[in-house]
Formats: C-alpha cells, structure tokens, sequence
C-alpha cells in the first residue's frame, strides 16, 4: 500500500507553497535538528532559565506603547534616541541613575542623546 500525497509526512513536491502542510513538516524537522542541542530543557529548568518569550514580548509591548503610540511621530534619529534613553533607564547597570547623580561632570555642550 502506498502513502497518500497529501499525508504531511510524505515530501513535499519542488516549489511546494509555504502552507502545504509537507512543506511545514519538512521545515519543522530541518529546525528541529537543526537546534537540537538548544533544546535541553529539563537542564535549562535546573539552571533557572526562563522557558518562555513572555518577558521579551513583554518589554516589546511596553516600547511600543512609548514609541509608537497614537499621535506619535518620529524620525529614524529621533526613535532610536529615544529607544537609547529607555534602555539606559531599565539597564542594570542604572547608567542614568549615574548621569543623574553626576550632571555637571557629565556636560559637554551637546545632548546627550543625541550622542547616544
């Protein structure tokens, strides 16, 4: 008895769509052994890592709300400088607590973020 076509284990023909569902299969399988020796989970969970991209998607949601909010406009320049100013805000390192702390040391005549 033969498999199928349309069984997604069977291979995909050349030029197969994105969407068939061989073509995500053979994908998949690629990546996952591809990556297999990233995914050691259990020892991951042991060292305390996070297992989820809950906290970047997260902090992308909290940028966007800053910088591309409603009513607001920025050039390349402008929304990187102010991406600049909030990483140094949330950085461990507390970079700005410093500046803060120290302004006349720290002035030059320029913006500082314009030079970030």
């Amino acid at each position: 008895m033969t498999k199928p076509a349309n069984r997604p284990r069977a291979k995909p023909p050349t030029g197969a769509s994105d969407t068939d569902a061989r073509e995500i299969v053979r994908r998949s399988r690629v990546y996952y052994r591809n990556h297999r020796g990233r995914m050691d989970y259990p020892e991951y969970r042991r060292r305390g890592y996070p297992l989820t991209s809950s906290i970047m998607e997260s902090t992308v949601k909290q940028v966007n709300r800053r910088v591309k909010g409603s009513e607001k406009f920025w050039s390349t320049a402008g929304g990187e400088a102010v991406l600049g100013l909030r990483a140094a805000y949330i950085s461990d390192s507390k970079p700005m607590d410093n500046y803060r702390q120290h302004p006349q040391q720290n002035a030059n005549g320029q913006r500082a973020h314009l030079a970030a």
